[in-house]
């Protein structure tokens, strides 16, 4: 008996749960492994990490979900899903990041879809749906609290969540409303002991 890596259901005589095929699309019937071990992966994402606009200092893909081929496919335009896999110093990275947004979501906190996908040798590797992107092509604005605030990718840390909740109340229409999703936010970075929460990662949508 194996556990669904993206429901975390008990599932017999599959790798994934209906439930968890389905919310990634409808019409999924099953999703074939990433044909790739981590060593490749980690090479393809080295190979690839110039020809992407994506954040971050992790290694990571940009994938687009085929349904005919019942597989994640790798792009380097127009990607839907963003693949993080494993790395050699520091083991199970996916599966802590998997975790923590369960428990986001638990605390109400709205998150993308994400879950785990296992590779040609049966190891996981975490998996998040784009937020920016919508259809084949399409993109969806957004700006994060360092744009907002003038900072750059250098300054990104040199704030604090008072200027925050300022940006918030000079911007949003809402600002009450947003004021209490970024102190649930904050409280829960606090109490899961996230030392990384800076500007580029606090995102506004438009």
């Amino acid at each position: 008996m194996n556990r669904c890596p993206l429901t975390y259901q008990e599932v017999s005589g599959s790798l994934y749960s209906i439930e968890g095929l389905k919310k990634l699309n409808s019409r999924l019937t099953k999703l074939l492994p990433i044909p790739f071990n981590k060593e490749e992966l980690l090479e393809e994402a080295a190979a690839k990490s110039e020809k992407i606009s994506i954040e971050g200092v992790q290694p990571k893909l940009s994938v687009s979900l085929s349904i005919i081929n019942s597989s994640f496919e790798f792009v380097e335009r127009n990607g839907t899903y963003i693949v993080k896999p494993q790395q050699l110093v520091f083991p199970r990275i996916p599966e802590n990041e998997d975790l923590t947004m369960r428990l986001a979501q638990i605390c109400g906190i709205i998150v993308p879809i994400h879950g785990m996908i296992y590779d040609k040798t049966g190891e996981l590797h975490y998996f998040i749906k784009r937020f920016d992107r919508w259809g084949r092509k399409s993109k969806h604005p957004v700006e994060d609290f360092a744009q907002l605030s003038g900072k750059t990718r250098e300054t990104k840390y040199k704030s604090s969540m008072e200027k925050v909740a300022g940006i918030v109340e000079e911007f949003c229409t809402f600002p009450i409303v947003e004021k209490a999703k970024l102190f649930r936010l904050t409280i829960f970075n606090f109490l899961i002991g996230n030392e990384d929460m800076h500007l580029k990662l606090l995102i506004d949508n438009h």
